[in-house]
């Protein structure tokens, strides 16, 4: 006598089963079937097919909780009202993948890379074998970023979206570095870290020794090329040899530079007894009065 609600217990709690809804689906092919929902029912069902020149659709969640009831199954909603469902490109990536990564390489040839991850924009059938990527500018300085297809054919255009999965080897101050100081390797420790996204070229030379900050660099932070900039060949209240030449006359002297100089500029230097002068920058450390 207790075998009825048994099997009546069965089949109600079968019924009642819960199965969650999200907001996005993407799919293979062309049908969108309760499976995709959720992968442990056993009786699938199709919710959707898509046309052949058709590649996303919107439902409301109402509608599909609808679908899901009438097979006398509970949906749980956990969407916001909105489902939206893709289908997934039907291309092999493996080709782009190499080719994101050559672009990352262009910049950073010791950049360690562990694959590049897609992420759907537009839907793309087939690539033509001739095509060109089109990558934002300084893309080069984020992990994450989009690209377009450009098939060389016909000019058609994709877009995709794709996060790089690499590390990258820096340069981080040691200490705090004054403005004006000239660079040695005990300033810096060299280290791999996660690449993310940068502040612009990082410096990635170890011959940095003829280099000087622009800016104060507070320990730890990673070292740009911006930040630096080549030593000048004579130095502002540095010690300079002068040559002066005039007809038979051939002296030389020190004296005090008043400010940076390169090979050619013209700069003020200071005599020890004080007196102002006019020079021209041979080559490091060396002036000429001419």
């Amino acid at each position: 006598m207790y075998l009825a609600p048994i099997a009546l217990f069965i089949v109600l709690s079968s019924c009642l089963f819960s199965f969650e809804l999200k907001d996005n689906y993407t799919i293979s092919g062309l049908e969108f079937n309760a499976s995709t929902v959720s992968p442990s029912i056993k009786k699938d069902f199709i919710l959707y097919k898509f046309e052949k020149n058709q590649h996303q659709k919107t439902f409301t969640a109402s509608k599909l909780i609808l679908k899901f009831q009438e097979k006398g199954l509970i949906l749980e909603d956990r969407s916001k009202g909105i489902i939206h469902l893709k289908r997934k490109s039907n291309i092999d990536l493996n080709d782009l993948s190499v080719k994101i990564e050559h672009y990352y390489k262009t910049f950073f040839p010791k950049m360690r890379i562990s694959g590049v991850e897609f992420k759907q924009g537009s839907y793309i059938d087939a690539l033509s074998d001739g095509i060109e990527l089109k990558f934002k500018k300084k893309a080069y300085l984020y992990n994450r970023s989009s690209l377009q297809i450009i098939s060389k054919k016909d000019n058609k255009r994709h877009f995709i979206n794709y996060e790089l999965h690499a590390f990258i080897k820096v340069f981080k101050a040691s200490h705090n570095i004054k403005r004006g100081k000239i660079l040695t390797p005990l300033d810096l420790k060299y280290q791999e870290v996660p690449f993310t996204r940068l502040k612009g070229l990082p410096v990635q030379d170890l011959s940095i020794l003829n280099l000087r900050i622009k800016k104060r660099l507070v320990e730890g932070k990673v070292l740009y090329q911006h930040d630096i900039e080549k030593l000048p060949d004579v130095i502002k209240d540095k010690s300079v040899n002068v040559r002066l030449i005039s007809g038979k006359v051939h002296l030389e002297f020190q004296a005090i530079s008043l400010q940076d100089g390169h090979i050619g500029d013209e700069i003020n230097i200071k005599k020890k007894d004080g007196k102002r002068l006019k020079a021209k920058v041979i080559s490091p450390y060396l002036v000429e009065i001419q």
